[in-house]
C-alpha cells in the first residue's frame, strides 16, 4: 500500500480555496486543498491559476512561502505570494494553451 503525492508547478485554486479578489503583488495570502499535494518551493516560481470551473485563468506567477501536508486529514495548506501580474495579452495566450484536459 503506497500514498499518492502529486508534484505540481501550478497552484491553481478557487475562490473558495483562498483565491484572492483582489491579487496583489508581494502581498501574501493563504490556501487550503484538498488532497496531499507538493510544490515547487522558493526560489522556483508556480504558476498561479484561478480555477473556475471548466476552466483556469492563468493570472501571474507566485512563490508558495509556507506549506503544511496534514496526510491523517488528506489536506493542503500554505500561503503563497504574487511575484508577477500577467498582462492581459499574456493571460490570452496562456489561457488558451495551458488549459487542463477536458
Amino acid at each position: 500500500m503506497g500514498s499518492v503525492l502529486i508534484m505540481n508547478d501550478t497552484l491553481q485554486i478557487t475562490t473558495e480555496q483562498g483565491f484572492p479578489e483582489k491579487p496583489d503583488l508581494e502581498k501574501e495570502y493563504s490556501f487550503k486543498k484538498e488532497k496531499l499535494r507538493q510544490y515547487r518551493l522558493p526560489p522556483i516560481r508556480v504558476f498561479l491559476a484561478h480555477n473556475l470551473g471548466e476552466k483556469w485563468d492563468y493570472v501571474g506567477e507566485a512563490i508558495i512561502t509556507e506549506l503544511t501536508l496534514l496526510p491523517l486529514e488528506e489536506k493542503t495548506l500554505g500561503k503563497f505570494k504574487i511575484m508577477k501580474l500577467y498582462t492581459d495579452e499574456h493571460r490570452k495566450v496562456m489561457n488558451a494553451n495551458m488549459q487542463p484536459p477536458a
